[in-house]
C-alpha cells in the first residue's frame, strides 16, 4: 500500500511537472507572436549576393497591399525599369505579391498589364459555400497563371528574388516566404479572411499578410540599406462610417495602414516612398486597372530625383530571354481564353455554392424555355471539361404575364476541344406542383469560333437543338404543349470594340440562321437573322443601340413563330404563341420582322457601393422602342418604355447584370413590365 502511495505521489509530481513546462511552453509561444518565422532566409541571402557580387549594396523593393488598387505597382515597375533598376529582391503582401510574384517570375510589367487586361477577372472566381473558410474560389485565376508561367514553379528560382509576407492562423505568427511553391504561396498571399479559404503550408494555415500590415519595410531593411516602397494606402473620404460593414473594414484597416506607416516613417528620410495616387479608389475596383497603372507610373516618376541615386541594374540578357519565351506562351494562353473565356484547369476543382442558371445569356442560343434556375450547384472542373448540376427552383418572371416557380433539377456539361470547338449540353427537370405536371427541357450545342483581321473579328459556326417535353401541358412553359423540338444552324460575325477619344462602339454582330422546329409530327423550316450594335459618345455617356431581327417561312405557310430571345417586350398572348402550334394556322405573314432602338445613359463616373460589399457599375437608364412587323402590313406593332440596367459586383470580381424595365404595349393597350439576369454561374 506505502509502494502505491509513493508511485501516485511521484506520478502526480511528474503532471504537475509537464504542467509546468507546457505552461511555459505556452507563454513562450506567446512571447514569440512578434517574431516572424522565415522559410529560405539562407538562400535568399545567397541569391541576393550573387546579383551584386558582394560590390555595392542591394536595392530592395517593397510592393504593398491594397486590392485592387495594388495594380498601380504595374506602372511603378515599368517606370523603373526605363530608369534602368531592376530591384535585386522583392517584399511583399496580399495583392502587391500577385504583381510582385509575376514580375519576379520573369513577366515585364507591359506583360503583367496586358495578362491582367486581356481577361474578364470577374469570370476567373466562382461563388462557393465557406466549407473550407472561404466564399470565393480562385481555381480558374490560378490556372490562368499556370498556363503562362508553367506548372512546376518553386519560389527559390524564379528570376528575382521575392519574400512573400503571410500570417499563420496555426501559431500566430508573421510568415516570411522565399521558397516553396510557387502557387501556394500566390494563393496564400491574397487569401483575405472570409472571402478566401486559408492556404495550407508546410504545417501552417495561411492568410493575407496585409490584415496585419499594408507595407512591411522593416523586413526589406533586414537585406539592403537601399529600399524603395510603393503604397497603395485607401484614404477614401465617401464612406458611410455608420455602415456596419464599413465600420467593420475601416476597422480592420486601422490597425494594418498604422503598422505600415510606423514602418514607413522610422525608415524616413532613407527610404524612397513611392506614394501611388490611387487612394481614393474602392478596393473593388478592378475594371480600372490601366488607371491604376498610369497613375503609379506618374507618382514614381515624381521620385526621378532619389531613384536617380540608385545603381543603375537594367534588365539582364538573362531575363529579357524569358521574357521572349513567356511571351509566345502569354500569346498562346491568351488565345484560348479569347474565344470562349475558357482556361483550362491543371488540377481538379469542386464547388459547392449559390447557382443561378439563366437562359437569358449573352449571346441567347435558347428559344423554346427562358426562366432562371436559382439553387445550390455543385461544380466539377478539370482540364477542358465542366460539369454542374444545380437542384433548385426554376422562376420565369421576364414579364408582368409571365411569372411562375417550379421546383427544378439542372445539369450541365461543357467541353472545349481544338481550341476553336465548344460542345454544351444541358437539361432541366422541372415539376408543376400545381398541375401535378412534369416538363423536361433539354439541347445541345456545337459551336466552332475563329478571329480574323488581328482578332478585330470573329466568326463563328453553330449548330443547336432544343427540345421541350410538356407531358401535361403546364402553362410554366409558354405555349409550347406536347413535345417540341427546335433545331438551328447559325453562322455569325462579330466586329469587337473601336473607341476612339469621343466616340466608340461596343461589339457588332450579325447572324444568318437556318431552323426547323416540329412535334415530332409537323417539321416547318425558316430561315432568319439577327443584328445588334451599340454606339457610345464618351464625352457625354450618351449611347444608342439598336437590334434588329427577322424569320421567314420557307414554306409559305406563314404563322412564323414568335420567340421571347426575339427581344419584342409584350404581354400579348397572339403574338407569343403565334407559330408553336403547328397544327392551327392564324397569321398568313411569312415574316416576323423586328426592330429595337434604345437611347440612354451611362455615367462612367457613377460606380455606388453598398459598404464595399457591392458595386454597381455600367448602370444606365435608357428609352426602349421596339417594333414588331408580323402582319401584311407597313404598320408595326409597338412597345415603348424605360429600361433601366445595372452590373451588381460582389467585391469586384463577381457580377451580376440585372436587366428591369417597364413601358406601354401598344398592341393590348396595357402595362408591360419585368426584370431577368443574363449569366450563369
Amino acid at each position: 500500500m506505502k509502494t502505491f502511495k509513493k508511485l501516485l505521489v511521484m506520478a502526480l509530481l511528474i503532471c504537475m511537472a509537464l504542467s509546468s513546462l507546457a505552461a511555459a511552453d505556452k507563454a513562450d509561444d506567446i512571447l514569440l507572436s512578434d517574431v516572424p518565422i522565415i522559410y529560405g532566409d539562407t538562400t535568399f541571402r545567397e541569391r541576393i549576393l550573387e546579383r551584386t557580387q558582394g560590390e555595392r549594396s542591394p536595392v530592395g523593393l517593397v510592393l504593398s497591399g491594397g486590392s485592387a488598387r495594388a495594380f498601380a505597382h504595374i506602372g511603378v515597375l515599368k517606370y523603373l525599369e526605363e530608369q534602368d533598376i531592376v530591384p535585386d529582391f522583392i517584399i511583399s503582401n496580399s495583392m502587391g505579391s500577385i504583381v510582385g510574384l509575376l514580375y519576379a517570375a520573369g513577366l515585364s510589367p507591359d506583360q503583367i498589364l496586358e495578362s491582367v487586361t486581356s481577361i474578364d477577372l470577374q469570370s476567373m472566381f466562382d461563388l462557393t459555400l465557406p466549407v473550407e473558410g472561404g466564399i470565393l474560389d480562385s481555381s480558374r485565376f490560378l490556372a490562368k497563371i499556370a498556363s503562362i508561367l508553367g506548372i512546376d514553379l518553386q519560389l527559390e528560382t524564379l528570376p528575382i528574388p521575392i519574400i512573400v509576407v503571410a500570417e499563420d492562423l496555426v501559431t500566430k505568427r508573421q510568415m516570411a516566404i522565399s521558397e516553396g511553391d510557387f502557387y501556394t504561396v500566390l494563393q496564400a498571399s491574397y487569401a483575405l479572411p472570409i472571402y478566401f479559404s486559408p492556404v495550407e503550408y508546410r504545417g501552417h494555415l495561411l492568410v493575407d499578410g496585409g490584415i496585419t500590415n499594408l507595407a512591411p519595410v522593416d523586413l526589406a531593411y533586414s537585406y539592403a540599406d537601399s529600399v524603395i516602397v510603393s503604397t497603395t494606402f485607401y484614404d477614401m473620404d465617401t464612406l458611410n462610417l455608420k455602415n456596419p460593414l464599413t465600420v467593420l473594414n475601416v476597422s480592420l484597416d486601422i490597425g494594418k495602414r498604422r503598422r505600415g506607416v510606423e514602418e514607413l516613417k522610422n525608415a524616413l528620410p532613407e527610404v524612397i516612398w513611392i506614394r501611388c495616387a490611387v487612394e481614393d479608389i474602392s478596393f473593388m475596383e478592378f475594371d480600372r486597372v490601366e488607371y491604376m497603372v498610369e497613375q503609379g507610373y506618374h507618382s514614381a516618376g515624381e521620385r526621378q530625383e532619389q531613384l536617380s541615386t540608385l545603381h543603375k541594374n537594367a534588365v539582364s540578357q538573362e531575363l529579357s530571354q524569358k521574357r521572349s519565351e513567356l511571351a509566345l506562351k502569354l500569346e498562346e494562353s491568351s488565345n484560348i481564353y479569347s474565344l470562349y473565356q475558357h482556361v483550362p484547369l491543371n488540377i481538379t476543382s469542386k464547388l459547392l455554392g449559390l447557382g443561378l442558371d439563366s437562359d437569358y445569356q449573352k449571346p441567347d442560343n435558347s428559344a423554346l424555355k427562358d426562366d432562371t434556375t436559382i439553387g445550390f450547384k455543385f461544380i466539377y472542373r478539370k482540364g477542358n471539361i465542366s460539369v454542374g448540376v444545380n437542384p433548385g427552383y426554376s422562376f420565369d418572371f421576364r414579364s408582368n404575364d409571365r411569372f411562375s416557380a417550379a421546383p427544378a433539377v439542372r445539369a450541365q456539361f461543357e467541353y472545349t476541344f481544338l481550341k476553336h470547338m465548344r460542345l454544351s449540353l444541358y437539361s432541366s427537370l422541372m415539376f408543376d406542383i400545381e398541375n401535378l405536371a412534369p416538363l423536361i427541357s433539354s439541347g445541345v450545342d456545337l459551336e466552332g469560333k475563329i478571329f480574323v483581321f488581328n482578332e478585330k473579328l470573329g466568326i463563328s459556326l453553330l449548330q443547336s437543338y432544343e427540345q421541350i417535353n410538356n407531358f401535361e401541358d403546364s402553362d410554366h412553359v409558354d405555349f409550347f404543349n406536347g413535345h417540341t423540338f427546335l433545331y438551328t444552324i447559325s453562322a455569325k460575325g462579330t466586329l469587337y470594340s473601336a473607341n476612339e477619344d469621343v466616340w466608340a462602339f461596343n461589339d457588332t454582330a450579325i447572324s444568318l440562321s437556318f431552323q426547323m422546329l416540329g412535334d415530332f409530327s409537323n417539321v416547318r423550316s425558316f430561315v432568319a437573322t439577327r443584328a445588334n450594335s451599340e454606339f457610345l459618345n464618351q464625352k457625354l455617356d450618351l449611347f444608342a443601340s439598336v437590334h434588329a431581327f427577322g424569320r421567314f417561312a420557307l414554306d409559305g405557310k406563314g404563322d412564323v413563330p414568335f420567340f421571347f430571345s426575339d427581344g419584342f417586350r409584350t404581354t400579348d398572348s397572339q403574338i407569343k404563341s403565334q407559330g408553336h402550334d403547328l397544327t392551327l394556322s392564324s397569321n398568313q405573314a411569312n415574316h416576323l420582322v423586328g426592330l429595337g432602338l434604345s437611347v440612354g445613359f451611362r455615367p462612367s463616373t457613377f460606380d455606388p457601393t453598398m459598404a464595399e460589399l457591392f458595386i454597381f457599375q455600367n448602370n444606365s437608364v435608357a428609352i426602349y422602342t421596339d417594333l414588331l412587323w408580323n402582319r401584311n402590313t407597313f404598320v408595326p406593332y409597338l412597345s415603348l418604355g424605360l429600361e433601366l440596367h445595372s452590373d451588381i459586383s460582389l467585391l469586384g470580381i463577381r457580377t451580376l447584370p440585372l436587366t428591369i424595365y417597364g413601358g406601354w404595349d401598344q398592341k393590348v393597350n396595357t402595362l408591360v413590365w419585368g426584370f431577368y439576369f443574363n449569366m450563369v454561374f
